[in-house]
């Protein structure tokens, strides 16, 4: 059985194939979604886990709609793990740094950037660190598969809209944008690259499961 997990119905579309796999949604609070995963993982015969999600570009040479298949993960600049080896078809292999907005720390004066090292990565998120730990723990595999939804931006570090509007790495586009009443221009743009995002995990999905499910 194919465990598929992301943190909201947008990162996660349905699967219209038959196949033996069940869909988890994420908790928006991370200590419940980790104890919601966890008592997932004792409970059914799982050989995979997959892992759907969004994520931010760190590396200029991918653009909106690009998949990323995180073979390393990290959870600060010296702290990471890296994942087992997986056929992802269409997706860019390479690292993803997560960033959960709670742990973030003061925003350095001028920036509004929290003062933090980054490590050098293709991409960010918020979730994927935590999640891979879990999993590993629990002894079963995970291909972690993100959906580039934010562009590089010019400079170093994240995109500023992930410390702005954290929402927007789990999928919930709208909720992002009521936190920031000045960027509701972006709202149409960002609604379209989140559904182009969410196409683009759709039809990487019902690949790997269907390259699995021939295993």
């Amino acid at each position: 059985m194919i465990l598929l997990v992301a943190p909201s119905t947008r990162a996660l579309p349905a699967i219209a194939i038959p196949t033996a796999h069940k869909r988890l949604l994420l908790h928006p609070r991370r200590e419940t979604a980790e104890e919601q995963l966890r008592a997932e993982l004792r409970s059914g015969d799982y050989h995979l886990l997959i892992s759907a999600g969004f994520a931010a570009a760190a590396d200029r040479r991918l653009i909106v709609g690009d998949l990323l298949q995180a073979t390393r993960v990290f959870g600060g600049a010296d702290i990471f793990f890296d994942l087992p080896p997986f056929q992802a078809p269409g997706a860019v292999a390479g690292s993803l740094c997560t960033i959960v907005p709670e742990e973030l720390p003061e925003p350095a004066p001028l920036t509004g950037r929290p003062k933090r090292r980054y490590p050098p990565v293709y991409a960010f998120d918020d979730h994927a660190f935590w999640l891979g730990r879990t999993a590993q723990a629990a002894d079963v595999p995970c291909l972690m598969l993100r959906a580039i939804v934010l562009a590089a931006p010019p400079g170093e570090g994240p995109h500023p809209l992930l410390f702005s509007a954290p929402d927007l790495m789990s999928g919930r586009v709208g909720s992002s944008l009521l936190r920031m009443p000045g960027r509701w221009r972006d709202l149409s743009r960002l609604m379209r690259d989140a559904a182009k995002c969410r196409a683009q995990l759709a039809s990487a999905l019902t690949i790997l499961l269907v390259l699995h499910e021939r295993k």
